[in-house]
């Protein structure tokens, strides 16, 4: 039922949008009201304004991940050898026939610490980051996404420049540092999910929010070559520059955030009229009621999501964390093979989200499958895809050039998860998806923090093939118990109390 009134002018019914767009006429109509008062911008032409936004929210997941994964690759270089410890003889030969270790034994490690304080350290990240989901999903939604997402990785860049201080004081502190990094992190995938409910149409939610979403892969494509150059080098001091360079850069990015970023298209002051209008007409306007906590709590959907987020999380976790010390202590890369060699799957993991992403959004909009269904098969191929090399790579052992090629599909069928289950939120209910992203993306960084200590417990003086292979199987068929639990439950129809015109 309307409870309002359609624009009468004629010259509005018919509107496109800057990129071309039919803006459609919404049973929800009304919703552009006097809180959303439009009024003529100058600026008739340029880069519509929710791909700006877009863009420095992509250049912002960038520095989230350069700041997150730094330390996966520079531990290899920060720690001693354990002499036979953390080099089995059942590790692979190194690829270029000779016996030496895979880091320069000329630059030992300064650090002397066991494969499960390693893990700690690496896991502390996420200790931190299972605190501040929701509330940080909670804040975006009320006071606007701008400042929760910019403040979360401007913080986490100041207190990554103190990351060498700390890993030089105490072991303690440097676990205490990675935590609060974690924490103030943890804000940033809520508020951008929040931000894309007020910017993003329905028909181009598989597509816009995954395409900036690469940010990570991108990060991460760039991160661990640099770092491990870097601690192969002597600017600042080898390792400690991996996270000088990245902390610096991530401040420099929240500079431009803060002029070109916007809560919503309301308030951008260089938004084009036509696509003002076109984003209100076709996105429910944000609701000024309280969360609905009862809603949330019985909605099986979100479930279904938290389920299949927790075991796409841990095979991404273990892979992101533990892959330097494969590729450096069974594969026997050194540390510029061992940057590169990571690097490459998160590139073709951002390429498989990206197509999946396109296929998705195009299936949807002619209505060829239901909203449901795509996502469910955006699962079933994605979990199924990743499940399989995974158990692969155990099967070729010595084989570099399979193990790499296995381990990069691995990782690239996760893409079809970023395009996919994991913006299930914005399907169920866009208003609130900050909150709903809040509450899985806390439940899904336990694995942060468990994948690493399970790895560092399987590998203790036990740096085999046999136990990486057991680390692989683990991580797939907990890949695919997810993909089952949401195929059964997911629904991705709307629910009715994200509209205003439903009573709580």
């Amino acid at each position: 039922m309307r409870a309002g009134k359609r624009m009468e002018s004629s010259e509005h019914r018919g509107l496109l949008s800057d990129d071309g767009m039919q803006a459609p006429l919404l049973d929800n109509e009304e919703n552009v009201g006097d809180s959303y008062r439009i009024e003529t911008s100058p600026h008739k032409h340029g880069t519509p304004a929710r791909y700006v936004v877009a863009i420095w929210a992509f250049l912002g997941f960038l520095c989230l991940y350069s700041l997150r994964v730094n330390l996966s690759v520079a531990i290899v270089a920060m720690t001693k050898i354990h002499n036979i410890k953390n080099e089995s003889a059942q590790a692979c030969p190194p690829i270029d026939g000779s016996n030496s270790s895979s880091i320069d034994p000329v630059t030992p490690g300064e650090f002397d610490w066991s494969p499960k304080t390693q893990g700690f350290i690496l896991g502390s990240f996420f200790y931190g980051y299972v605190l501040t989901q929701v509330i940080g999903g909670i804040l975006a939604e009320r006071f606007g996404a701008k400042w929760i997402f910019g403040g979360s990785i401007f913080i986490a860049g100041i207190l990554t420049l103190l990351t060498p201080l700390a890993a030089r004081t105490n072991v303690g502190l440097l676990i205490a540092i990675r935590l609060l990094i974690g924490a103030f992190e943890a804000p940033a995938f809520p508020s951008a999910t929040a931000l894309w409910g007020r910017w993003i149409p329905p028909l181009e939610r598989s597509i816009i929010p995954p395409i900036a979403s690469t940010g990570k892969e991108i990060g991460i494509v760039i991160t661990t070559p640099l770092v491990s150059l870097l601690c192969g080098s002597t600017f600042f001091g080898g390792w400690p520059s991996a996270f000088y360079v990245f902390g610096l850069l991530s401040c420099l990015w929240f500079i431009g955030w803060i002029f070109f970023a916007y809560n919503s298209p309301s308030e951008h002051p260089r938004i084009t009229y036509e696509e003002k209008l076109y984003l209100l007409r076709c996105i429910p306007k944000p609701k000024k009621s309280s969360t609905p906590w009862r809603h949330i709590i019985t909605c099986v959907p979100l479930y279904a999501i938290a389920v299949q987020h927790i075991c796409t999380n841990f095979v991404f976790y273990i892979l992101l964390t533990s892959l330097p010390t494969y590729f450096s202590t069974i594969l026997r890369f050194n540390l510029q093979q061992n940057g590169i060699m990571f690097a490459i799957p998160y590139l073709f993991q951002l390429i498989f989200t990206i197509i999946s992403g396109q296929i998705a959004d195009r299936i949807r909009a002619k209505q060829i499958l239901s909203t449901t269904a795509t996502r469910r098969w955006q699962t079933i191929i994605g979990a199924c895809g990743t499940s399989l090399f995974l158990v692969l790579v155990g099967f070729v052992e010595c084989n570099h050039v399979l193990a790499v090629i296995f381990i990069t599909l691995s990782v690239a069928f996760i893409g079809f998860q970023g395009s996919g289950s994991l913006i299930s939120h914005l399907d169920i209910a866009s208003n609130y998806a900050g909150t709903l992203m809040g509450i899985t993306n806390m439940l899904a960084a336990i694995p942060g923090f468990v994948g690493p200590i399970f790895v560092g417990w399987i590998t203790n003086q036990n740096q085999t093939l046999s136990a990486w292979k057991l680390i692989f199987n683990t991580s797939s068929g907990i890949c695919l118990f997810g993909c089952i639990v949401y195929c059964i439950f997911f629904d991705g129809e709307e629910q009715s109390w994200n509209r205003d015109d439903v009573e709580q």
